[in-house]
């Protein structure tokens, strides 16, 4: 299995798991957001909720990624557009790595399944919210963690 070699909309190197990076320092667990297309209706919409969610579970002490099959040039784009305050996380090369190594990853299209992991620092999935059709409920999120 290939290593996943993310890159941030800033171009910055991070390590796998994606749970800390230079300006991001990690928590005991992280939700990993995975996008399927950034620049699409639904993920776009998924994208217009995350700054609220992530300051929500910011109070929890949780962390959030973004993570797309794009290009750190499209990232940039969506994430200025939208003023994206969490980091977004490129996954284009080596293709959809991060995404298999989740196995969240469609074969058949070549991106990640609408999905969010919880992981904690080593990577381990704690809990997974994931859309059936349409959009996730970001507010799942938070549900998961209370529950």
């Amino acid at each position: 299995m290939t290593t996943p070699a993310l890159r941030d909309q800033f171009g910055q190197a991070w390590q796998f798991p994606p749970v800390e990076g230079l300006d991001q320092p990690s928590r005991d667990r992280t939700w990993l957001i995975f996008i399927p297309g950034a620049y699409t209706p639904v993920c776009m919409s998924e994208l217009g909720q995350v700054n609220e969610l992530a300051d929500q579970l910011a109070a929890e002490q949780v962390s959030v990624r973004l993570i797309a099959p794009d290009a750190v040039p499209v990232l940039r784009m969506v994430a200025d557009q939208l003023g994206l305050s969490v980091p977004f996380l490129s996954d284009f090369w080596p293709h959809g790595a991060a995404a298999n190594h989740y196995g969240v990853l469609d074969h058949t299209t070549g991106r990640p399944q609408r999905v969010s992991l919880l992981i904690d620092r080593s990577g381990e999935v704690l809990q997974r919210v994931s859309a059936t059709i349409g959009s996730r409920n970001m507010a799942d999120h938070l549900a998961v963690l209370q529950s």
